[in-house]
């Protein structure tokens, strides 16, 4: 019985390799084959994964290759191989599907690269002789490079199992579980590795309603549907839609990839009565520049798409993304798509540069745009023929701001009166504040959170504000105070913030509190709230004294006014 070892190696420790799982399914349906799945993240040691690769005793190993483990796997792979020279390594994913060749001419200790679906692909390399199997680059017995020929696509998507053990799902420990209910998309984005694939094939509503139903009774916090567009086949997706909210269960989320213009008005309706946070979306934006957005063949309509992210926004937590460096924008240009997203106040901005990968159109086009980039991975832009490095660079800090000031979701009263006062636009704001903490050195180490407040005042001073406004920076501090206070019970009061509280009133109104079965007893009350008062009316602007009561809930902060 020969053993074979699965070897996922994840950017994080939270995420969960769905392809070793899926191969791991179908290879026991084979007799004859010892199994181990061995899973880590890139920061681990490397010589750790070395060892527990080598523990599990394998005589094939299969190695699941991204675009973040590639640097990895390609250092493990030689090490293994000298301390089991009999070791049969295989290699598959989308950092060696598009330049195999390359990869076992530079690497002899690979004995082969699966190309394509990997699920079938490894059930005929362990009971066929490799002559026969498609999908497979390997060495003949003359120590030549073959292959037979691309395996088309699996089209019975139910022949694969649930990827998932339950006793996984029963001791998830915050992991993020993967899950898909099609493959494919028959979008052609010019710098998407999807594209490749044009034709769309989905899992049955049956096979899917009982998986979805297996991650529900084990209580997982956070499944992420990996389908390139979820939401193609109207019929299929609201089919699992429904299903999930007729089964909803507080304190979870599913999370969809989505092209928001592709909703209908019943659609939305019924996307507004979703529970609260049930559903999260990611939606790919990119740009809204259009000799751009034609040229990457991802044209979307603007108008519809901001109308029904606006229409949805109360109640599905949304990520809107930007990618930076794509053909024909500019840095110009890019401010126009930032401030298009910015206005539709997602939850998240997801701020990324352009990756050019192998075997994408846009790897065809580098010398039309003049790009250039790095040659490790990620692949990352660092110019083109309408951005500098330079310019690039200064992205980069904007994306960190926005993460610290926007993303965090810790200044929405303070940062909102910035630009709204003194900006005319949000991207101005943020390129001016990135310039900042660049000028004073603040992106060379991290901070806590109190810093980044403190940073904020300290910037607000720097460029004067209190002199172009009426109010002689009440306001401003006033809104920080709230939204540091907002954030949970202070340990300690930074020096801006002068504390006005109402003691009588406070332990009146835990009382009450207690009285109505809030908190347990006064102490406990008073360790999970906070009373302010705020010298302006936070929600409207006026300026008249208003006292709030805040009451800390786990993640929610609820705010009652007296």
């Amino acid at each position: 019985m020969k053993n074979i070892t699965l070897l996922g190696i994840n950017s994080k420790f939270v995420h969960t390799n769905i392809a070793i799982r899926y191969i791991k399914k179908m290879i026991e349906q084979i007799d004859g084959y010892n199994l181990t799945l061995v899973e880590s993240s890139i920061n681990n040691q490397l010589e750790n994964i070395i060892r527990e690769v080598i523990e599990s005793k394998p005589n094939i190993l299969l190695v699941s290759t991204y675009i973040w483990n590639r640097e990895f796997v390609f250092k493990i792979v030689p090490e293994l191989k000298k301390i089991n020279p009999n070791l049969e390594i295989y290699l598959g994913g989308p950092e060696v599907s598009y330049n195999a060749v390359e990869v076992m001419e530079k690497f002899p200790q690979i004995e082969g690269v699966l190309v394509g679906e990997g699920e079938l692909i490894v059930k005929k390399l362990l009971t066929k002789d490799r002559s026969k199997v498609l999908g497979l680059y390997y060495r003949d017995s003359q120590l030549k490079l073959k292959f037979n020929g691309f395996e088309p696509p699996i089209p019975n998507l139910d022949i694969i199992p649930f990827p998932y053990e339950q006793w996984e799902l029963e001791d998830n420990k915050g992991k993020i579980f993967y899950y898909e209910s099609t493959r494919g998309c028959p979008f052609h984005c010019s710098y998407c590795m999807s594209s490749i694939e044009k034709s769309v094939r989905t899992f049955s509503l049956p096979r899917v309603k009982k998986d979805l139903m297996t991650f529900l009774d084990a209580g997982i916090k956070l499944v992420k549907f990996v389908d390139r567009t979820y939401n193609l086949d109207k019929d299929h997706y609201m089919e699992i839609w429904k299903f999930l909210v007729e089964n909803y269960q507080p304190n979870l989320t599913f999370h969809f990839e989505i092209s928001a213009e592709l909703f209908d008005e019943e659609v939305i309706e019924y996307l507004t009565t979703i529970p609260n946070g049930f559903f999260q979306f990611e939606i790919g934006i990119q740009t809204v520049n259009k000799p751009t957005m034609k040229l990457i063949r991802r044209e979307n309509e603007l108008e519809k798409l901001a109308e029904n992210v606006l229409a949805i926004k109360n109640n599905i937590h949304l990520h809107l993304d930007l990618i930076a460096g794509l053909p024909k924008e500019d840095f110009d240009t890019f401010k126009g798509s930032f401030n298009y997203v910015y206005r539709l106040k997602p939850e998240m901005i997801q701020l990324g540069f352009l990756k050019i990968l192998s075997g994408t159109e846009i790897y065809t086009q580098l010398e039309t745009f003049g790009y250039k980039y790095t040659s490790f991975p990620p692949y990352e832009v660092i110019s083109n023929n309408d951005i500098t490095y330079e310019e690039l660079l200064k992205l980069k800090d904007v994306e960190a701001v926005l993460d610290f000031y926007y993303n965090s979701g810790d200044f929405t009263k303070s940062v909102n009166y910035l630009i709204n006062n003194f900006y005319s636009s949000p991207f101005e704001f943020y390129l001016d504040i990135a310039n900042f903490f660049e000028k004073n050195g603040h992106f060379k180490v991290s901070h806590k959170k109190l810093a980044i407040f403190n940073f904020l005042v300290d910037f607000y001073k720097e460029r004067k504000f209190e002199q172009g406004s009426d109010d002689k920076g009440i306001k401003f501090i006033e809104y920080l105070k709230f939204d540091y206070i907002n954030l949970g019970k202070p340990g300690k009061y930074p020096e801006w913030f002068v504390s006005s509280k109402d003691k009588d009133l406070y332990h009146e109104l835990i009382e009450n509190l207690v009285k109505e079965s809030k908190f347990k007893n006064n102490r406990q009350g008073f360790k999970n709230t906070e009373i302010e008062e705020f010298n302006i009316d936070i929600f409207t602007g006026e300026n008249k004294k208003t006292k709030f009561l805040f009451i800390y809930e786990g993640k929610e902060t609820k705010i009652r006014e007296f």
